[in-house]
């Protein structure tokens, strides 16, 4: 009879653990196959450094329950007869909330009389299974731990390699060179909008901070190159947030009080005994409540709150229903001032309101239908508002209508995919998405800021659908060499226009501990609605110049070695090449979407005329938490250019060249029992400038506003930027409750942010825009 023994080493040299004695919470979870999503019953759970040592096996439904373990950090062992067992390393256990953990176990392909395993503990590793390169999962407890992560996903992952930010005003991130409108944002497995406040507001892709807190986050992936076949309509990269689902046996809360927002959520069954369970956290901005307070003036107060939601419907024979959604309203007002001998730049001059409401609910149903195929299937809308009023003082002092415009956008998006485990070595996962838009845009504005050439330039209320499918397959050859392949189709109705985007992967253990890896992908994306809306009144009729635009192209080429230095630390190298083609331009010029950053009027006529290239490498050195103690060194070195329709190569906006972030922390357990923790994080990012093209002084003073050489654009550099963030945590852990204090501070060394140029009315110059922001955020947060 074969057997397999599961080998748990319980001394310093693999786990390291500090805890109270006194103080005691529940562990639990589920235990699943990976691919089928069968759950396991009679799965072995050890919470390793427990004396006694402490485990459970798993029930009928593959659920284990764990009780009385001790606050504080641990290794926590599933082993499965037959399965390869796992370590879910450095979990946190604190007395404010049960700890829950749902994990998924790969069947062994190596089937012996007797097997001794010993299993790693892989932080790093994503939770798509179809991922062979330029993927990395990330924790919710991370987006805390992380100095400068500011409990913000996107913040979060420009520590990673071959990230880098736009500034600390804006969470936007370029990855590889690319814009960042070119990040996909998925929720639950569908593509939603930008879900951050303010979205777009300095640049295309970005907002000030995510709206989807991470009260509700589970562990989910971030994709940095070569994505796998499910993941479309995105050149840079995407990120796959997961929503958890909430306690099912009891009801729990957060209220947490900072300077980002004030946050209370709930969760916890519906009817105690069921397994029906809701979650949910709202979040109302500090200052904007201290300004609807009067305790501060609302002048350029950005006002916003959001709302998140995840309830969960498992039933015993139709599978498990589950209703989300989240959804933000922001709103911020920009006074004039009519004194001209106090302006210093045009913005002194204007006045506006701009509101911005987003949202996303979705319907996810999943069932398991055969021991090893499921089918899982949505049903989302989204809907995106964007409006501004702005109006501008002219010389005389009369206010005159500067912009206006009204975004509103919706999507109704029908998604379905059937996973098929065919053996212990091929799995397929194969889908659609079926998306019909909608757009209603009015978008007014002037050229250059002359009143006398407000016009409206898109005035569009229609609809169009959006066809995506997709299949891929992995394939394991043996427990060293994996294999996946897929293709995802795209097709627009607006136009016609399709593609077709082969994905290739392979991953291959040649030593063990070393692992080269190979990634290829076709990437395609759409532009925004309203560029396809753009007209031209000829005669009685409008014409639409953008209407045929085709899809923008890239082709990913990267190549990985993973060195596995021991237990804790890993070294990861990733060269890679991106060919850009097929890219909207302005014709006969140096203008390309590659640089897009933000143009609200934006009313131009393109054509797919420009291309790029980014090539670079990317560097990975690891500490995983181990004795209370992490550290994460990353460094990429890349170059970025593009060819306009001029025919000219040129530095790309966001050939930035060099970026290395050095992330470090250490926890110290203190207090009676040692049950409280200190948490001490820095990080020290160092940063090539953003590319800036050369302003002509003499045109710029003689129209008092800032003309930029476009003929040289991006010749000029902005200089290196070297940010220092802090975070101090402590979590103080009672019998019933928990509380924890957070200090973080961003830019530490008052690294100036560079915008650009503007005119001087007082000095009657051209000045170097640059802004001093030292961000300091101190919050609360209770658990019970």
């Amino acid at each position: 009879m074969k057997k397999l023994l599961f080998l748990v080493l319980c001394n310093l040299s693999v786990f390291t653990v500090t805890c109270a004695q006194n103080i005691v919470q529940i562990v639990k979870g589920n235990v699943t196959d990976q691919e089928s999503l069968i759950t396991l019953p009679g799965a072995n759970v050890v919470i390793a450094g427990t004396d006694p040592l402490l485990g459970a096996v798993t029930d009928q439904d593959g659920n284990f329950k764990i009780e009385n373990v001790p606050v504080g950090r641990y290794n926590i062992y599933i082993s499965y007869l037959g399965y390869d067992p796992v370590t879910i390393p450095e979990i946190l256990v604190g007395s404010g909330k049960e700890v829950v953990i749902n994990v998924g176990l790969k069947e062994s392909l190596t089937q012996m009389e007797q097997v001794v395993v010993k299993a790693h503990a892989r932080k790093d590793k994503p939770l798509n299974t179809m991922a062979a390169v330029s993927a990395r999962l990330f924790t919710v407890e991370e987006t805390r731990r992380y100095a400068g992560g500011l409990d913000d996903p996107a913040r979060l992952v420009s520590a990673f390699a071959g990230v880098t930010t736009g500034n600390l005003q804006d969470n936007a991130i370029v990855i590889r060179g690319n814009s960042p409108k070119g990040v996909s944002w998925r929720l639950e497995g569908v593509d939603i909008p930008n879900p951050n406040h303010f979205s777009g507001g300095n640049i295309a892709g970005g907002g000030t901070v995510c709206i989807i807190s991470s009260q509700l986050l589970s562990n989910s992936d971030f994709f940095t190159g070569a994505f796998p076949a499910e993941y479309g309509n995105a050149l840079a990269g995407v990120f796959d947030l997961k929503l958890r689902s909430g306690n099912t046996e009891k009801r729990e809360y957060t209220f947490q009080a900072g300077l980002m927002g004030i946050d209370f959520a709930a969760e916890g069954p519906f009817v105690k005994g069921k397994n029906a369970s809701y979650l949910f956290n709202y979040r109302y901005s500090t200052f904007g409540l201290l300004t609807n307070l009067g305790l501060i003036p609302s002048e350029q107060i950005p006002v916003y709150q959001d709302l998140s939601f995840k309830l969960n419907f498992p039933t015993r024979k139709t599978g498990i229903f589950s209703l989300w959604g989240t959804g933000a309203i922001d709103f911020n007002h920009e006074p004039i001032d009519h004194d001209s001998s106090a302006w210093e730049t045009a913005w002194d001059r204007v006045t506006y309101d701009w509101k911005v409401n987003l949202g996303a609910i979705g319907l996810t149903h999943k069932y398991i239908f055969r021991k090893n195929t499921y089918i899982n299937t949505s049903l989302v809308a989204t809907a995106n508002r964007n409006s501004m009023d702005m109006k501008r003082l002219d010389d005389q002092l009369i206010e005159k209508p500067n912009w206006y415009f009204t975004d509103n956008s919706a999507k109704l998006v029908l998604s379905s995919f059937i996973n098929h485990k065919f053996s212990v070595h091929h799995t397929n996962r194969t889908g659609f998405n079926f998306n019909t838009l909608f757009y209603n845009i009015d978008l007014n504005g002037t050229i250059n800021d002359i009143p006398e050439t407000y016009r409206n330039f898109v005035k569009e209320d229609d609809y169009n659908s959006h066809l995506q499918l997709y299949t891929q397959s992995r394939y394991d050859f043996s427990t060293n060499l994996s294999f996946n392949a897929g293709v995802h189709a795209e097709y627009l109705l607006l136009n016609g226009n399709f593609t077709i985007d082969p994905r290739l992967g392979m991953k291959w253990e040649f030593v063990p501990g070393h692992v080269i890896s190979f990634g290829y992908g076709k990437h395609s994306q759409l532009e925004e609605l309203k560029i396809y809306g753009i007209n031209r009144r000829i005669g009685n009729n409008n014409t639409y110049p953008n209407k045929n635009l085709d899809f923008s192209h890239a082709h990913h080429f990267v190549l990985g070695y993973d060195l596995r230095i021991n237990e804790n630390i890993r070294l990861k190298i990733e060269p890679y090449y991106q060919h850009l083609y097929n890219i909207p331009g302005i014709p006969d010029s140096s203008y390309s979407m590659i640089n897009f950053k933000q143009d609200w009027t934006f009313r131009d006529s393109l054509a797919n005329n420009s291309t790029g290239r980014n090539i670079g490498i990317d560097f990975t050195l690891e500490r995983f938490l181990n004795n209370n103690f992490y550290y994460l060194v990353t460094a990429s070195v890349f170059d970025s250019k593009y060819k306009g329709d001029d025919g000219i190569w040129r530095n790309s906006r966001y050939d930035k060249e060099f970026v290395a972030n050095v992330l470090v922390g250490k926890e110290f357990f203190i207090g009676r029992n040692k049950s409280n923790i200190l948490g001490l994080n820095g990080r020290l990012n160092i940063i090539g400038g953003e590319r800036i093209s050369p302003i002509l002084i003499k045109e710029s003073m003689a129209a008092r506003r800032e003309i930029y050489d476009e003929n040289r654009a991006f010749e000029d550099q902005e200089a290196y930027k070297y940010y220092l963030d802090l975070t101090i945590t402590y979590r103080i852990n009672k019998k019933r409750h928990a509380s924890i204090l957070a200090l973080q501070l961003k830019n530490a060394l008052g690294a100036p942010l560079s915008e650009g140029y503007s005119y001087n009315y007082k000095n009657d110059d051209i000045q170097k825009d640059e802004t001093v922001v030292i961000l300091p955020v101190i919050s609360y947060k209770i658990e019970f």
